[in-house]
């Protein structure tokens, strides 16, 4: 089993695809990705809007298996313990942080006592108040902001299955995301909140009604916990196991 894919001599083989970006993939990168998957016994998609962009894009049949969590890892703080906290995590462009930092911003600019922290590979942005920057963090420390923290945002340009998404979930830290996060991972309303554009306000106007509505917070932080369960490891590894078994009876 490999996480991607790659020319290999030994079967059976099974390759796990986390995502094609189809906003930067070329028509060479289709060509060699479909020419390879096709060696593959097997194909597998974490998430079911990813098994529609693979059967699209490679035209190879995919299986959908999630990823999985150890949700005993996550310590998630109580309600009235948590800091005044927004974390985003991922700089790449395709993360969108500067829509965060405007959203924060006007936050801010309302009297919202909001702090922003950024987590991932260092940046140009520019330094503003309440927007911190973290690189090089352990996933130790970045656990425990998720679980500190009031609320993910995620405005990505693109995504099939975001594990910080399920890792706010599993810390009851509800996700502000955008549309590009499957449906069937953050559900409207009530495990986070969806954003339908990329518009900063928009964000902002989710982050205000999310932290100033003490109910729809505790709702979604509940919420979550009980959805990620789903992705329980154990549950996980034995679907990789009833394959790996199925593809060695062939």
């Amino acid at each position: 089993m490999i996480n991607g894919v790659a020319p290999l001599r030994f079967s059976p083989k099974v390759a796990v695809n986390h995502g094609i970006d189809t906003l930067r993939v070329t028509r060479l990168y289709l060509h060699a990705a479909r020419l390879l998957y096709r060696t593959y016994d097997a194909t597998i998609c974490v998430s079911n809007k990813l098994k529609e962009e693979v059967e699209r894009k490679l035209r190879i049949g995919c299986a959908v298996i999630s990823l999985p969590l150890k949700l005993e890892t996550y310590r998630p703080a109580k309600p009235e313990d948590r800091d005044d906290l927004v974390v985003h995590i991922g700089t790449r462009p395709v993360k969108n942080p500067q829509i965060s930092i405007e959203a924060i911003k006007s936050l801010r600019r309302r009297g919202l006592p909001i702090k922003l922290v950024i987590v991932g590979a260092p940046t140009t942005v520019p330094k503003e108040d309440g927007i911190e920057e973290r690189f090089g963090v352990s996933e130790k420390e970045k656990l425990d902001l998720l679980c500190r923290a009031k609320a993910l945002i995620l405005p990505s340009s693109y995504e099939a299955l975001p594990y910080v998404v399920l890792e706010a979930m599993a810390c009851g830290t509800p996700p502000v995301v955008s549309t590009a996060v499957p449906e069937e991972v953050v559900i409207n309303g009530y495990n986070g909140l969806r954003v339908h554009t990329l518009d900063p306000r928009d964000y902002a106007a989710a982050l205000e009604r999310l932290l100033t509505d003490q109910e729809l917070w505790l709702k979604l932080s509940r919420n979550g916990r009980e959805f990620v369960k789903q992705f329980n490891y154990i549950e996980i590894a034995n679907k990789y196991i009833n394959l790996i078994k199925s593809l060695y009876g062939r």
